[in-house]
């Protein structure tokens, strides 16, 4: 704890007056002496010859004269001492030869024993600081002279003036001894000895040599071996005393090296371990081992616990290296002194094992874990400690000690950082490294920490991050110690203890998987019969707590591993079945997976796991993840004779029961899984019993269709099994018998179904199972066609009658694959088939069929057969030949019936009455079509049931608008039913026949093709909004965790009914259209309009404007349409890819699979709409997605629409531009109708963004549309004047993909582009506004192109005049946003009356920042479109002088200068030979006075443009330093132009400061001696006190900017400066200083703080001149002694000097190193009252600093130079 501070009157009474001021003794008698005065000119004669000096060869000839000059008078006192002083430093540079040091010397000492021992003393701090950094670089020849003097003259001062000087003495010698075989080694190292005998103060002095070591690396050499020959050895010192004691009993040498603070020795030491160089380091750890072992009472009893943690990893890391040299003197110290052969026997000693764990091991524990804490995002800090314990490893006695401290944490470690990382390479580096070390730990040490994290912690999820992450498959691990874990876990379990039941599954299943079958044995074996959980948990954990040098065998042998697994698994699956806990299901998994594993065990039973499976009841609901665990341990346990037949029957039953709930679910979720876990129970069981409960099942669905919907699922996930007969036989027999009862709700789920087996490739399954049981009846095959009593007749009438229902009920696809699809024949059925003569002949199934048939009808009844049996044969004829005719005939038209029929079903559709009885309406919609078929379907009489055609073939085909039948003119149907359907469609009841509501409004297309137009806005919004809530139905159905999802609306099949339907009304839609516009083409004689026409032709109709053709506003109809239905499909196909992809996951892994097979027909079928819409209106579905594109990128749909061939889309993009800015090129059926919401800039950037995405050799496909798009924007440049900018965007993304590809070989063709580029580059400079913003404006072409489009008229209009002042245009967001709003069957209104405004026909001109963006994007890529460097140049110069130029030389820099225009400046700059373009822009906007009045947010892109500018300009710097001149040719102060002078040199200094700022690190290493002397100059003439503050700051940029080792020629100027400033500050009044010379302080003061935070190693020897650089600034001598100048300034100024630290001196971290900020910012200050705190805190601060081992932060210095160049 440091002392009390002592009062400041004391202090001022005891201090020396003004020690430190330079020397003015001379007195004014001996200023009137004569010989005196020709004394001092000689000597100021001689001064002022070093001005001039050229060559080396001066130095030495002024010198000598110099020394002429002190010779010629004899007296004690040296006049100009301080400006000798510093030419003699100068002299002393290390670029100067030899000779020119010694003559220095020579007058070094000539001036010495002039001035005497007392004068000398008294001026030690005028003569000292140039002769100290000289033995650093001194040749051979020198040194002794240095030597010679340094003990002749210095040595023999008196103690109290040599005391401040003891540090920066040090630091001057120590480079003489660190080599010993050096002449002059003994010599220093002999006069460092008498140094410190003079200095009388041993505590004082290695104070000093241990903060030397701490700041100083190129020392630490010398400083090593220095401490090995004089250190204290403090190796005998006791380490059983308490603290007190020890210091009390310790020798005064060693009290000498730890007292006050002994923390200083250590990170000294801890320093120099840490150095570079390798020899310091063994220098330093032979110093450990030889003078500090671990074992010394110092060590272990006076150092803080962090400070020994801080030494002992410095001395750890040094196992990085590789060294064996390191590493053998690490070990040494570590684990103690190998014991030496004669010591007697009685001594007690440690072992190195026992010694390391007594002293060592707990600070380097600690250590580790310290920096295994770390948060840094920095891969190589993480990784460090991972490879300091690896190499640790290497030796057995700290290794297996130390891991138990460190592996856990470094898990810890590397789990965080993965979230942390910043990239995945880094984290990979990290784990790698974590690996390693993992991998080297023993398998006991690592599981031993593993069972305390569950049996202890119970932190599962960092076990799962080991087992998931790390290698935990060797052979140990997996055949010990894993099973006794998954033990451990299940007796967690059992207990009940409050764990994350999730992480404990993931765990244990992992655990499991890992665990071989070679692990276990079978439980036959096993030594236990009874689970004693406390007893199992001792013996494991007495297993874990044997010490590593005691190896012990596991505690259970692998067949009672086996028995306990399975116990407690089977106990764990029982009470979670019975209690239906969430991971159920799970953990039967687990145990399906365990008794995988066990070998022999063929026969296994646990009575309450069966009883658990038989609770397991369709009353019950049983979550869905439950039952499909529960079903897959069913299948086990009866697989391994585990249940009796009884249990087996009743458990197959309830389960099938419980799977068919699941697949009855319309949403289709859980459905995959359901089957397969059937299936599996199925091959396990392989009987009948599971095909006999579905038999049930289905036979008990009359009294509702959930059944059926079951059966349909099982079919669909089954049929591709190939054994599917086995289950689906008998449920398909009931089903089909449904067909016949119209009455039975199953029979329209049956009905559906096969409309749905009709569309697939599963009918051969179906006729399969019908073939196989006809072949199984007797009478086939017999050679005789005779019947017999015993056959079973009804049995085959039967299966006729099935056919033939099929086939009459089926879609006529059933009866196409009766013909198409071949009979499956194997060897057996071969042979049958030959024997009852069906081989030959047509191999279908529909030959097969009518060889039966045929066959049938050749059997005869014998004549003394029963009555019943000729009945029975009777009905077999008449059901055969009724198969035979549904087969070869088509089916007979229905009756015709009334219209009042019509009207009656339609109301009571309307009226809901069967709302709750969903079902009726099926069969009503069937009437309904019927009845409409008769009455507008030209009298035809077509079964409802056979009507399964195209809807767009029905259109085509249906009867015209102008077409009478019979004489009466057509009608059609009444405007309530389209409401009706509306209604029906839109009602969530009507959900499960919502298919039959479709497929009847597709069927009755043609019925409204007169009106088709009216209704079609409200059917297609009905159908988008229906299909829209589905869908959102949907995503949250399987979002959902709960296998309960019947209580939402969604459906999976309503779903694709709704998409079916709109993708056929659409198509119909679209095909009346194509209709009527070839129609208009051609117009026929209108006939007169039919009655329904008349009646609602108030309705339908639309008001005729005069300015639109009904054929154009049905086409807009149309569009629109089109345009929600792409929106809705997008949704659709954009949600199911990022499915695909993985971007959306879904949360209930339990329907994974039905998940993504529902979601992989959605995106299907969306794309297969979005196909169909886009081939038939292109341009105007391109234009949609375009549109879509603002918020979802739409590329990937583009590329599938079109087959990834850009050949067909990008043709329809230009036609898009071409429509709004220059239509006439196009014909006009190319045009786009303008219906989007889109201008000429939104589509050039996606015309930009397109080509972008494509394929670098899509290139070549589209190359002639792209050139002869950029040919027409150059022959039209007036019209395209305003997209110019993004025009030249897209040639260069096409120049740079072309140039990667072997098209871009011709250079005919990159000529031409380079061609067309350099005019639309010249054009878009020329047309540009050099001020402000222009907004994107739809042109005036587009405006017409849309007029053209829709100006079509009949042919007795003309259309009206553009220059019509009443002329107005159509908009298409109105007209869409009237549509979409009128009601489907009011009077819609007139396009006409659609307000419009006018526009302007001229282009707005492109905006300087517009084009500026543009640029910077076009001009990295201009070497890839002009090819050749004298075009690129070319155009550089072009921007160069037409936007660079204006902007930066424009009277409003720097406002002009924007960052779209310093961004192209910059990316021009970075291409080679372009300096003409823009370098004399950079230079008179540089040397512009304004310069550096740039906003905030641009100069970091100034600083990288100024960076440019000087690489590419080898004279700027040189320039720059010609303009900081001390005289000017205009200087002219009697007329008052010293202000202006003064301010133009503030400017050039900060230029310059401002260049060396923007240059790398010793980048102008040339030019530092040049900048030095114009500095110097410039400061030794009569500049004002504001010019000088500016030379400090441009002092600060070159000491950010050079390395230190190229600075020794600065630190003289610097030092002797900044003594002059304060030094005028002590004799003036602080309060009273003016306004220009408080900066000046100011700017002094930030100069002497950045030195301080950077600690350079040459101005260290600087330090005591400013500050106390000792322990003395914390423990403050009571006795007087000299202060330094900021120490004297604060006590002048009223502030004590501060000696407390803000900081513990223990607080210095291994991570996060302490970052050493200045004290000072800002850029002015107000009075000098607020460098009080400067002053008192810089010694305490400055040796805080070296004491926390911290870093300079080089940011917070580099912005605050910035901020003071721009204040």
């Amino acid at each position: 704890m440091a002392p009390s501070a002592p009062s400041t009157s004391s202090i001022l009474q005891t201090i020396s007056p003004l020690p430190f001021i330079l020397s003015k003794s001379e007195d004014s008698a001996r200023k009137k002496d004569p010989k005196y005065k020709r004394y001092a000119a000689n000597i100021d004669r001689a001064l002022s010859l070093f001005e001039s000096v050229e060559e080396w060869a001066d130095y030495i000839s002024f010198l000598g004269k110099l020394l002429r000059a002190l010779q010629s008078h004899t007296t004690e006192q040296v006049p100009y001492s301080p400006i000798i002083a510093n030419r003699l430093a100068q002299s002393l540079q290390p670029n100067l030869p030899s000779g020119v040091h010694q003559k220095a010397l020579e007058l070094y000492g000539y001036i010495f024993g002039m001035l005497g021992k007392e004068e000398l003393a008294r001026e030690l701090n005028i003569w000292i600081p140039g002769l100290l950094p000289l033995m650093a670089y001194a040749s051979i020849n020198v040194k002794p002279h240095l030597i010679h003097l340094l003990e002749t003259y210095i040595l023999p001062l008196p103690s109290t003036s040599l005391r401040p000087i003891v540090r920066p003495f040090l630091l001057a010698l120590l480079p003489g001894i660190d080599d010993e075989t050096s002449e002059s080694f003994n010599a220093v190292l002999s006069l460092i000895d008498n140094f410190r005998s003079h200095i009388a103060d041993d505590q004082y002095f290695w104070q000093c040599f241990f903060l030397v070591i701490l700041s100083s690396s190129d020392r630490r050499l010398g400083a090593a071996i220095y401490a090995a020959r004089k250190l204290p050895s403090i190796n005998s010192v006791p380490n059983d005393k308490t603290k007190e004691d020890l210091l009390q009993s310790l020798p005064d040498d060693i009290k000498a090296i730890v007292t006050p603070e002994p923390g200083l020795l250590v990170r000294a030491l801890g320093k120099g371990l840490e150095d570079d160089q390798v020899l310091v380091q063994r220098g330093f750890l032979e110093l450990l081992v030889r003078n500090v072992q671990l074992q010394s009472g110092v060590i272990q009893t006076f150092v803080q616990p962090h400070d020994l943690m801080l030494l002992m990893m410095s001395a750890s890391s040094v196992v990085l290296r590789r060294d064996m040299s390191l590493n053998r003197r690490l070990w040494t110290w570590i684990l103690g002194p190998e014991p030496s052969p004669d010591q007697p026997a009685t001594t007690p000693h440690l072992s190195r094992s026992e010694y390391f764990q007594r002293f060592g091991i707990k600070p380097l524990v600690n250590g580790l874990n310290e920096l295994i804490a770390s948060t840094s995002p920095d891969p190589i800090a993480r990784a460090k400690p991972y490879r300091i314990a690896l190499s640790l490893m290497d030796r057995w006695e700290v290794g297996g000690v130390i891991v138990p401290g460190v592996l856990l944490p470094i898990v810890r470690s590397v789990r965080r950082y993965k979230s942390e990382a910043k990239s995945d390479a880094d984290y990979q580096e990290v784990l790698r490294s974590a690996s390693a070390f993992f991998d080297g730990v023993e398998a006991g040490s690592i599981w031993s920490d593993g069972f305390f994290l569950v049996n202890k912690d119970h932190d599962l999820d960092l076990l799962l991050f080991i087992v998931k992450t790390f290698n935990v498959r060797e052979e140990e691990m997996v055949i010990v110690h894993l099973p006794l874990i998954l033990v451990m876990l299940l007796i967690i379990r059992r207990k009940g203890i409050d764990i994350n039941k999730k992480v404990w599954l993931e765990l244990a299943s992992e655990v499991l998987d890992v665990i071989p079958s070679r692990a276990l044995l079978p439980t036959e074996k096993s030594e236990l019969n009874s689970f004693e959980t406390d007893d199992i948990v001792a013996k494991i954990s007495q297993f874990y707590q044997r010490s590593q040098d005691d190896p012990s065998t596991p505690p259970f042998l692998p067949a009672t591993i086996s028995w306990l697994l399975l116990t407690a698994t089977a106990e764990l699956c029982t009470s979670t079945l019975s209690e239906l806990d969430s991971d159920a299901g799970d953990i039967c998994m687990m145990m399906v997976t365990l008794l995988s594993k066990l070998p022999g065990e063929k026969t296994w039973r646990n009575d309450d796991l069966v009883a658990a499976f038989l609770s397991l009841k369709p009353g019950v609901h049983v979550p869905f993840k439950i039952l499909y665990g529960a079903t897959r341990l069913l299948g086990v346990v009866i697989e391994r004779n585990g249940m009796v037949r009884q249990e087996v029957d009743v458990s197959i039953r309830n389960f099938t029961e419980l799977h068919w709930g699941y697949l009855s679910m319309p949403t289709g979720k859980f459905h995959v899984e359901s089957v397969t876990s059937l299936w599996d129970l199925q091959s396990k069981c392989k009987d009948h019993k599971i095909e006999a409960a579905i038999s049930n099942l289905v036979a008990d669905a009359h009294a509702g269709p959930n059944a059926g919907y079951a059966f349909i699922n099982l079919w669909a996930h089954s049929v591709d099994y190939a054994n599917f007969e086995a289950i689906l036989t008998r449920p398909l027999l009931l089903m089909l018998d449904s067909l016949e009862d119209k009455y039975s709700p199953l029979r329209s789920v049956s009905l559906a179904w096969l409309d749905m087996l009709g569309a697939t490739s599963t009918t051969n399954r179906l006729y399969g199972i019908l073939v196989s049981r006809i072949l199984k009846l007797p009478f086939l095959r017999r050679q005789v066609y005779s019947f017999g009593e015993d056959d079973d007749l009804e049995l085959f009438l039967y299966y006729l009658k099935t056919l033939t229902n099929i086939l009459d009920m089926g879609p006529p696809s059933l009866c196409a694959s009766l013909a198409t699809d071949m009979i499956s024949v194997d060897a057996s059925r071969s042979n049958l088939l030959q024997h009852i003569g069906l081989e030959d002949g047509d191999p279908s199934y529909r030959g097969f069929f009518i060889r039966v048939i045929l066959r049938t009808l050749k059997y005869d009844i014998p004549e003394d057969s029963s009555l019943e049996l000729q009945d029975s044969l009777s009905k077999v004829l008449r059901g055969a030949l009724q198969l035979l005719d549904v087969i070869l005939t088509n089916p007979d038209k229905p009756a015709t019936p009334e219209l009042a029929v019509e009207l009656a079903l339609t109301s009571r559709l309307s009226s809901g009455t069967f709302k709750n009885d969903i079902y009726t309406q099926t069969l009503i919609l069937d009437v309904l079509f019927r009845t409409l078929n008769v009455n507008y379907g030209n009298n035809a009489r077509t079964d409802n049931s056979k009507i399964h055609h195209d809807s767009v073939i029905k259109l085509r085909e249906s009867i015209d608008v102008s077409q009478t039948v019979e004489g009466q003119a057509s009608r059609s149907p009444t405007s309530s039913l389209i409401q009706c359907v509306i209604e029906g469609l839109s009602t969530d009841e009507n959900q499960p026949v919502l298919d039959s509501w479709v497929k009847f409004l597709i069927d009755c297309l043609p019925f409204f093709s007169d009106v088709l137009f009216q209704i079609l806005i409200p059917v297609v919004e009905c159908f988008c909004s229906q299909i829209k809530a589905n869908f959102e139905d949907l995503k949250v159905v399987y979002s959902s965790k709960s296998s309960n999802t019947t209580r939402t609306g969604a459906s999976e099949g309503a779903l694709f009914a709704l998409m079916h339907g709109l993708e056929h009304l659409m198509v119909a839609a679209h095909d009346k259209l194509l209709d009527e516009e070839q129609k208009t083409t051609n117009p026929k004689t209108p006939s007169e309009p039919g009655f329904f026409g008349t009646v609602i032709s108030g309705v339908f109709s639309v008001e005729s404007p005069q300015a639109r053709s009904a054929a154009a506003n049905n086409r807009l109809t149309v569009l629109l349409c089109f345009q929600d239905c792409i929106k809705i499909n997008h949704s659709i196909w954009l949600w199911g890819e990022e499915i695909a992809k993985g971007a959306k996951s879904e949360p209930d892994s339990a329907s994974h699979e039905s998940f993504m097979y529902i979601s992989s027909r959605m995106k299907y079928r969306a794309r297969r709409i979005l196909e169909r819409l886009y081939m038939s209106e292109t341009l105007e579905s391109l234009e949609t997605l375009i549109d879509i594109h603002r918020v979802h990128p739409v590329f990937k749909l583009l590329h599938v629409l079109d087959g990834s061939r850009p050949k067909l889309t990008f043709p329809f993009v230009l036609n898009a531009i071409y429509s709004r800015i220059n239509p006439m090129v196009l014909e006009q059926t190319y045009r786009s109708t303008l219906t989007t919401d889109l201008n000429e800039y939104q589509l050039i950037e996606f015309l930009v963004d397109y080509v972008s995405s494509l394929d670098n050799d899509a290139i070549e496909e589209i190359w002639m549309d792209c050139m002869a798009f950029v040919k027409d924007v150059q022959a039209n440049i007036g019209q395209y004047r305003h997209v110019l900018p993004n025009v030249l965007v897209f040639i260069s993304i096409i120049g740079s993909k072309v140039d990667s590809t072997n098209f871009g070989e011709q250079k005919r063709l990159r000529k031409d582009l380079a061609d067309v580029f350099v005019k639309l580059l010249n054009s878009s400079v020329a047309s540009r506004q050099v001020t402000g913003l222009t907004s994107p404006e739809p042109s005036a072409s587009s405006s017409i192109a849309e007029k053209d489009k829709y100006t079509e008229s009949d042919s007795d209009s003309q259309p009206p005049s553009l220059s019509q002042s009443s002329a107005t245009l159509y908009q298409p967001e109105s007209m869409a946003q009237t549509l979409r709003t009128a009601s489907s069957f009011q009077t819609l209104p007139s396009l006409s009356t659609i307000g419009l405004d006018k526009e302007s026909s001229s282009k707005p001109k492109v905006s300087q920042e517009e084009l500026c963006r543009a640029l910077a994007i076009v001009v990295p890529n201009l070497h890839k479109v002009l090819l050749e460097t004298d075009r690129v140049a070319v155009a550089c110069t072009i921007i160069g002088a037409s936007v660079l130029a204006p902007a930066l030389k424009s009277k409003n820099f720097p406002a002009s200068a924007s960052a779209p225009v310093l961004e192209v400046l910059y990316q021009t700059s970075r291409i080679p030979n372009t300096q003409k373009a823009w370098k004399a822009s950079v230079t008179d906007a540089y040397y512009d006075s304004k310069f550096f009045n740039v906003s905030e947010n641009l100069r970091p892109k100034w600083r990288e443009i100024i960076r440019q500018w000087l690489s590419n300009d080898k004279e700027r710097i040189p320039d720059l330093i010609s303009r900081v001149s001390a005289h000017s040719s205009n200087t002219n102060v009697l007329f008052g132009w010293s202000d202006q002078e003064s301010i133009a040199r503030r400017l050039n200094l900060r230029r310059l400061a401002f260049a060396y700022m923007c240059g790398e690190t010793d980048q102008f290493l040339v030019n530092l001696r040049e900048t030095l002397d114009k500095l110097t100059e410039l400061v030794s003439s009569s500049v004002s006190e504001s010019v000088r503050s500016d030379v400090f700051l441009c002092l600060r940029a070159i000491i950010l900017r050079t390395s230190p080792v190229h600075l020794p020629p600065f630190w003289t100027f610097i030092y002797t400066e900044l003594i002059s400033i304060f030094t005028q500050l002590t004799n003036d009044d602080p309060n009273a200083l003016p306004e220009n010379k408080l900066q000046n302080v100011f700017a002094a003061s930030k100069l002497l703080d950045t030195i301080l935070v950077l600690g350079p190693e040459e101005f260290q020897l600087h330090y005591w001149l400013f500050i106390k650089d000792t322990l003395e600034a914390v423990f403050p001598r009571p006795e007087a002694s000299s202060l330094p100048l900021i120490d004297r300034l604060s006590f002048l100024m009223g502030t004590p000097m501060e000696t407390r630290m803000t900081k513990d001196a223990s607080s210095a971290s291994l991570v996060d190193k302490t970052k050493r900020k200045p004290i000072l910012s800002g850029s002015k200050m107000s009075s000098v009252a607020e460098l009080k705190e400067f002053f008192s805190k810089l010694s305490i601060t400055s040796f805080e600093r070296d004491f926390s081992l911290g870093e300079p932060d080089l940011e917070a210095l580099e912005s605050d130079v910035f901020t003071d160049i721009y204040a």
